[in-house]
């Protein structure tokens, strides 16, 4: 039964394109329905669990309290990437020159698609 909650997770980080905020309890709730509460073993199985399906989370320890609320998000969506890249870890972690190109690359990609939009702009005056 677990198991098959645990989908559920997925299913909400895919619909919310890849990042979503939820408390610890719905995390837990879905992780193992037979769990009354977190903690701190319980919280880092959890952890665990998310890492083998390749998402992170913010804070980078998941709270062991059920009113907590945690950022988790998807290293297989653009988010997820450009989240892990500017706080290096997941697949950037040991490569902060590659995070830094990522995000810089990024950053010029926003300035050219500002700058486009003032032409566009112009011309539609």
């Amino acid at each position: 039964m677990a198991e098959e909650r645990r989908s559920e997770i997925l299913d909400h980080l895919n619909a919310e394109h890849g990042i979503a905020r939820v408390t610890m309890a719905w995390v837990r709730n879905r992780y193992d329905t037979s769990w009354d509460k977190l903690s701190r073993p319980r919280a880092d199985a959890i952890a665990a669990w998310l890492k083998s399906q390749s998402i992170l989370h913010q804070p980078a320890e998941l709270p062991s309290r059920e009113t907590e609320y945690v950022t988790l998000y998807s290293q297989r969506t653009s988010i997820g990437v450009f989240m892990a890249a500017a706080r290096g870890e997941g697949y950037l972690e040991d490569n902060p020159e590659g995070a830094l190109l990522l995000l810089q690359g990024y950053a010029a990609s926003l300035v050219k698609q500002e700058a486009n939009r003032i032409v566009e702009g112009a011309r539609a005056e």
